[in-house]
């Protein structure tokens, strides 16, 4: 019985690929095969009071953080157990639009949010206000080479004849400074060279992307030039900004992202595809009507990237292996958390039995204050952490066997690095490739772990299902020749 490596979730491929899921959930990919996916953990947070329309944590310049969640109506800032309005004082509650997103970004002690709907937000500590009264309005904001960056702007008719500009974008060195001149070092452009708005701008080093759906721009300071975009070649983008996630390191950038119709890497030579195991089924499955909500997760700690679509759809890479898996969930927003910490004098008030303790895996240092972890806010408003135990998983490999003779299925050993608490398997058979699969019996895991069928056909797929936690480098099946024809 000799094993093969996984190859990850790649329902896009040839189902004779050698190793390949052919579907799978609540799998990802880890640095030694595929693991069971995390189960989300309520935070010490209580549900916001309306959906979350965009989240951030930011870091201020000695070192700490200020965690953001923004509603159609209010911006909130995060304590230990509580969230503290932070809706700006003049001015009022906003009103985003039905496709508006707050977008958050922190140049030294400052804070920004940008939704299209509003002027852009600032705050130093404290509520947010109205950056400027000559401040634009902005679906996107980034900090960029010193810059406060806007990207598909509205400058209600301040500078130009028509005051939407969503090819449009801003820059300023200084807060709250947005007339055009070397003077301010404040600059505006547009970028018309390709169709479309633009969806998201991210910085890339000292340089700026702007992305559109399917094209890309790199931005570059020229000095009292101020700053220069050209097209970069291809036809590659990202749906919006929330798609677009930088894997790399700040000598070193990577952008990993969702475009169009594919999944891509650009490390400053060229757009890549990334997407070729599964962007076929990805693409159909995805509601073109809400692809505005679509959004990436960076798991840092496990170089994981999880991509959320409508409906309720999310495959995950992890970009050093270049495996994909799948862990479908629907979700308001995504972020990295950072947990503020608990104390031993302060796991009474927090939980008042060792039952009502997270669910987390037993290596997670969950009282550790500024431990980098993945977050969402769930469909009710919840903040949540994905680094629980597996509760369930399941996978379907590909086919094995043989077009010229019948083999016969003595038993399959999944290769187990940790071993679930239990499981089971369905075998599927079909004598041909472009045949229906017909369903075989269905075995539980024996003690060795390993799950006993006597089957014989051309072709064999087996279907698994997990309880716990569970992870594996590849599979090993029995198999020999039954006959040939």
């Amino acid at each position: 019985m000799s094993g093969i490596a996984f190859k990850g979730y790649a329902p896009d491929l040839d189902p004779k690929t050698p190793g390949i899921l052919t579907d799978c959930s609540a799998l990802v990919p880890s640095l030694r095969g595929m693991k069971g996916a995390p189960s989300p953990q309520t935070r010490l947070l209580p549900a916001l009071a309306a959906a979350c329309r965009g989240a951030a944590l930011v870091r201020k310049l000695d070192d700490s953080t200020r965690l953001f969640a923004g509603t159609a109506t209010a911006l909130f800032e995060a304590g230990s157990t509580s969230w503290t309005d932070r809706t700006r004082a003049v001015g009022g509650a906003y009103a985003l639009g039905s496709n508006n997103t707050w977008r958050f970004a922190q140049r030294a002690d400052a804070s920004f949010a940008a939704a299209k709907s509003d002027i852009l937000q600032s705050s130093s500590s404290g509520a947010f206000a109205n950056n400027a009264a000559t401040a634009p309005k902005a679906a996107i904001v980034e900090i960029i080479n010193g810059f406060i960056f806007l990207f598909d702007v509205n400058d209600q008719g301040a500078i130009f004849d028509s005051a939407d500009r969503p090819h449009g974008w801003w820059a300023a060195k200084t807060s709250g400074t947005w007339t055009p001149s070397v003077a301010n070092e404040a600059y505006t452009g547009e970028l018309t060279s390709t169709s479309g708005r633009i969806t998201g701008g991210k910085k890339f080093g000292q340089t700026a992307i702007a992305y559109k759906e399917r094209s890309m721009y790199l931005g570059v300071y020229q000095g009292t030039s101020g700053w220069e975009f050209n097209p970069i070649p291809g036809q590659a983008g990202a749906l919006n900004q929330e798609c677009i996630v930088d894997v790399g390191t700040a000598d070193n950038p990577v952008h990993l992202m969702m475009g169009y119709e594919d999944f891509y890497r650009y490390d400053g030579s060229r757009p890549v595809s990334i997407g070729n195991p599964v962007k076929e089924t990805v693409f159909g499955e995805l509601d073109r009507t809400l692809s505005y909500t679509c959004t990436a997760l960076h798991d840092r700690r496990n170089s994981r990237v999880y991509f959320f679509y409508p409906p309720s759809r999310c495959v995950v890479y992890n970009y050093k292996t270049g495996l994909w898996g799948r862990d479908d969930r629907t979700i308001e927003a995504a972020l990295e958390f950072v947990s503020a910490g608990v104390t031993y004098d302060g796991l009474g008030a927090l939980y008042s039995t060792y039952a009502d303790f997270p669910n987390l895996a037993y290596d997670t240092a969950f009282l550790v204050a500024g431990y980098p972890l993945p977050g969402i806010f769930n469909t009710s408003h919840v903040l949540q952490t994905l680094d629980g135990n597996t509760v369930a998983s399941a996978m379907t490999t590909g086919d094995y066997g043989s077009d010229e003779f019948l083999t016969l299925l003595s038993g399959v050993q999944p290769e187990f690095l940790t071993r679930p608490g239990a499981g089971t398997m369905t075998n599927f058979h079909r004598d041909n490739i472009g045949s229906a699969l017909i369903q075989d019996q269905q075995v539980a895991m024996d003690a060795r772990g390993r799950f006993d069928v006597l089957r014989s056909a051309r072709w064999h797929r087996a279907a698994f299902s997990f309880t716990g936690n569970v992870e594996m480098s590849g599979l090993a099946a029995a198999m020999s020749e039954d006959g040939q024809e």
